[in-house]
């Protein structure tokens, strides 16, 4: 029985999948072993996994996770699964490689996350041959959900939305603007709570104002990471994330402007990885 697990910092989403192909889904909070105790893995594994299916009868698990890219987190991660899952081999994976395969499989190609945050990398059909650094929220996270929400949050506190949208997100969004800065920096989540604002950009995409902010921020994407990549106008972009997916015609629009062309844009991987990896079998 393989156990497949795609965990982000707030969502993990596994498959079991037996010889038949027969497949069970289910879902438990994120494991990001950066912001997640091992007690509180330990604890949603006893309490949602362990309870959905039988560890046991699991011969083979493969988890991608986000801060999963060290080697350091990735022996952490094994040995917390490893107690519950005692007769599976077990492989740890960044998600950005579990982003890759579902996105591109065997194939070559540019593999975007445009989610809560941003990331990229170059893959040839393998492994990850190369990788701008993402950064995080506070110094980079172009072209997702953090950042454009950012910015939504930023012209609305000092009056540069236009007045029909002023009236939206002041209905959507009720406070001042104390409320809002002491949720900011107070908070404990700041980077959601930024992302929490591009549902109003999603919602509003097609007015004028807000697809420009869209526009730049992908563009921003592109600038600074995207044609780093070696030899990037040769290979097709692909997409996976909230943010790309509900906003892939005006991404489209922007890869054009790059001279790129768009491959394959999904909403999150795990279906993908599922099938990548059954196919291995």
């Amino acid at each position: 029985m393989l156990l497949i697990a795609d965990s982000g910092s707030t969502k993990t989403d596994w498959c079991l999948v037996d010889k038949e192909n027969r497949r069970k889904n289910f879902s438990s909070s994120g494991m990001n072993p950066y912001n997640t105790s091992e007690e509180s893995m330990r604890q949603e594994i006893e309490s949602v996994v362990c309870s959905n299916i039988d560890p046991n009868i699991v011969t083979q698990i493969v988890f991608y996770g986000a801060g999963c890219s060290s080697d350091d987190k990735k022996r952490s991660m094994k040995q917390i699964l490893s107690t519950y899952f005692v007769n599976a081999k077990i492989e740890i994976n960044h998600d950005l490689l579990g982003a890759a395969r579902a996105l591109c499989g065997n194939q070559k190609g540019i593999c975007a996350i445009l989610g809560t945050g941003s990331n990229s990398c170059l893959y040839d059909g393998i492994d990850i041959i190369e990788n701008i650094p993402a950064l995080g929220y506070v110094l980079c996270d172009e072209g997702a959900g953090t950042n454009i929400g950012k910015i939504v949050l930023r012209d609305y506190l000092r009056n540069l939305l236009p007045i029909d949208l002023s009236e939206k997100f002041s209905i959507q969004y009720p406070g001042e603007e104390s409320d809002f800065l002491n949720r900011l920096y107070k908070g404990s989540v700041p980077n959601y709570y930024l992302a929490s604002f591009a549902k109003f950009a999603i919602e509003n995409k097609e007015h004028e104002y807000i697809k420009k902010i869209i526009t730049n921020s992908f563009a921003s994407f592109f600038d600074n990471q995207i044609v780093l990549y070696s030899e990037y106008k040769t290979m097709k972009i692909n997409v996976i994330g909230s943010i790309g997916y509900l906003c892939r015609d005006i991404f489209c629009e922007v890869a054009k402007n790059y001279g790129m062309k768009v491959g394959k844009i999904i909403k999150a991987p795990l279906t993908d990885l599922v099938y990548f990896h059954t196919n291995l079998i």
